[in-house]
């Protein structure tokens, strides 16, 4: 399954990935364009990811959402709740 989300800042960020990490579950992020794709697991390619902004984009619209995939029905019942 695909939920579209804001990842607003670094605790949210954080968030997510103690939440894949939780799951044996794959849990994947990725642009809504399809362009950068990770593993939400991998700290160190979240961090070094930077969703808020996009090069060529107004600063009012440079916060987009981002995709995350999934087929763990835990991390889907917290993406909920955000």
């Amino acid at each position: 399954m695909v939920v579209q989300k804001k990842v607003p800042s670094v605790e949210a960020l954080e968030r997510l990935h103690r939440l894949a990490y939780s799951v044996p579950d794959e849990v994947q992020v990725r642009s809504l364009d399809g362009a950068i794709a990770i593993d939400a697991k991998s700290s160190m390619g979240l961090f070094a990811l930077d969703f808020s902004q996009r090069r060529g984009v107004p600063p009012r619209l440079a916060s987009q959402p981002v995709e995350i995939l999934t087929d763990s029905p835990a991390v889907l019942a917290e993406l909920e709740c955000w």
